[in-house]
């Protein structure tokens, strides 16, 4: 069962598209409609998160967290300095990482700007 959960959330890498940011996992994509997102911006995860439910680093961290500042999100990364905080319409956040975490905060406040 931990293998399988693991499987299903466990972040491989981010992509974006035209229409939509992509969480690429083993077993699942799960995609982010670019008119779904208010803002994109740096933000190295800390260690001061409170892992509600997910993996606390066990093939990267995934799941949902709780910090003081941020409040509620979703975490899909592998290395906290390579992070960006997405913040939904909503009031939905996901952490994500990637290596170039800059250019593709860039990236997709840019398409998020084009689609206004």
């Amino acid at each position: 069962m931990l293998f399988l959960s693991t499987l299903y959330y466990m972040p491989l890498s981010i992509s974006l598209d035209n229409d939509s940011l992509s969480i690429n996992r083993p077993l699942k994509i799960k995609s982010i409609p670019l008119s779904d997102i208010a803002e994109a911006v740096l933000y190295p995860s800390t260690m001061g998160a409170i892992r509600i439910c997910g993996s606390g680093g066990w093939f990267g961290w995934y799941g949902w967290f709780k910090e003081k500042d941020l409040g509620k999100y979703y975490a899909y990364y592998g290395k906290a300095s390579d992070c960006f905080l997405v913040t939904l319409k909503d009031a939905r956040k996901y952490m994500l990482g990637c290596k170039d975490a800059p250019e593709m905060v860039n990236a997709i406040n840019e398409r998020i700007t084009n689609l206004s």
